[in-house]
């Protein structure tokens, strides 16, 4: 063979095993996001049933302080974790997260009181938080920015898909494992097994523990593979112009404090608020709303809950094609053009829906226009504007300004509606999109800066 051809075979080699090891990281994060949103909204469906408990005594009131504790946690949570993240690696970090997670939703399914479920809820509260940032920051390492709306766009299905499939899953198994209900009760015919929510999802995170302690890389480096902007022939992104991030190695607190100073990562922070706020409301609230305005059985209710993060897939795809495409790499007209498409759809809540078939419409559209929006916002220019080295912060950061509208979106529904009356909570969301599409307008043509690679 000659020299020419074996280093073209060489380079050959290089790039299947590179590539090989992009769509390995791609599927493992979006496994390690999915699975845990299984742990996550198992309280949501369990609501349901609580009330066919004689030893939960639960009250409406307590549902939404549950929530809350874990969103607070949560938010907290997130501008601890992206940090580390950053500092020491987000693998180590990740495999925590998922490990307490666990553990957390086992215990839950054995627990019965206000008190342990609060605590139980601000340890799941501590796992989610790992999550989001640190699978963000694993992406930024292995994708580069020309390509990041498309492929950040597919990789965020699995909030979407995970949501979707976590909730009629819930149902499915509460209504599996439970037990035939008295001819002379009212309700389904079914008294839902509520701990098999929580068990259920617990089996399945734990399965995607063991893939991601075997299969997650966190850069191609560690695989003594080149960068990706190497790997692609392209600039290195920069978090302030004329800053050290380029000479800084990974793993600086110095870098991480230059996140803290990009304006741009806090205005997205500052409108990611009210996306969050509505996007939680739906899901935390989602089922039991549609279980008041139709009255639906508990796996229906959840089934057309799903409709929103199915509507959701389509969104964040849609989205991050438009965005490179349409407005090169941009990140933010897009998502201000979904917003307002969001507003407008949220006024349907207004009205009464007493039709299932409207209900997951409704449901649908939300999930289609909100989520992109979010995914734009929270990962793919949480990376455009932290760089790889600092992504795991500014994803943290943005969307722990945007738990803030979380923990809001988790303890309001419980407080201003009433089985009869959901109208107030809509206006919340109808404003509040309104002014995070307002917030946005000052980096409609916002990119990040660059340099040349030696």
């Amino acid at each position: 063979m000659s020299a020419i051809a074996s280093a073209e075979y060489s380079a050959s080699m290089k790039d299947r095993r590179y590539e090989r090891w992009r769509w390995t990281t791609f599927g493992v994060t979006w496994l390690i996001y999915a699975s845990l949103y299984l742990t996550r909204k198992s309280f949501s469906v369990a609501k349901i049933a609580f009330e066919d408990d004689a030893e939960v005594t639960l009250t409406r009131d307590d549902y939404g302080d549950i929530d809350s504790f874990y969103l607070t946690t949560y938010m907290f949570g997130q501008f601890v974790f992206g940090p580390l993240g950053d500092r020491f690696g987000p693998r180590r970090v990740l495999l925590f997260g998922l490990s307490l997670s666990v553990v957390a939703a086992v215990a839950y399914g054995f627990s019965t009181s206000f008190l342990v479920m609060a605590l139980l809820a601000v340890a799941q509260g501590v796992a989610q938080s790992t999550g989001w940032s640190n699978t963000t920051k694993v992406m930024s390492s292995w994708f580069s920015q020309r390509e990041r709306g498309r492929i950040i766009g597919w990789w965020c299905t699995h909030y979407t898909v995970g949501a979707a499939v976590a909730l009629p899953l819930a149902g499915y198994l509460m209504t599996r494992f439970g037990s035939p209900r008295p001819a002379d009760e009212a309700g389904s015919a079914i008294i839902p097994y509520w701990p098999a929510a929580f068990w259920g999802a617990a089996a399945m995170v734990f399965i995607v523990l063991v893939i991601a302690l075997f299969f997650l890389r966190e850069r191609p480096e560690d695989l003594d593979l080149p960068s990706i902007e190497e790997y692609h022939q392209e600039q290195e992104s920069v978090i302030l112009e004329g800053d050290s991030s380029p000479d800084e190695p990974e793993r600086s607190w110095k870098v991480i404090g230059e996140v803290l100073r990009v304006p741009a990562i806090w205005i997205l922070g500052l409108a990611y608020f009210s996306i969050k706020l509505t996007r939680y409301a739906f899901y935390f609230w989602g089922p039991k709303y549609i279980y008041e305005s139709l009255g639906a059985d508990a796996q229906v209710s959840t089934i057309i809950a799903a409709a929103m993060p199915i509507g959701g897939v389509l969104g964040v795809i849609a989205t991050g094609y438009i965005s490179d495409y349409c407005f090169q790499s941009r990140r933010v007209p897009v998502t201000i053009l979904s917003l307002l498409m969001t507003a407008g759809i949220l006024l349907l809540g207004f009205s009464n829906i007493a039709n299932y078939w409207v209900m997951a419409g409704f449901f649908f559209a939300v999930g289609m226009f909100l989520l992109g929006p979010d995914t734009l916002i929270s990962a793919t220019a949480a990376i455009d504007f932290g760089t790889k080295k600092g992504a795991g912060t500014a994803a943290g950061l943005i969307n722990g300004v945007g738990s803030l509208g979380a923990i809001l979106g988790g303890w309001l529904p419980g407080y201003i509606t009433t089985e009869d009356d959901w109208s107030k909570l809509f206006y919340v969301f109808f404003v509040g999109i309104l002014v995070s599409a307002v917030v946005l307008v000052p980096l409609w043509n916002a990119r990040p800066h660059s340099v040349e690679r030696d």
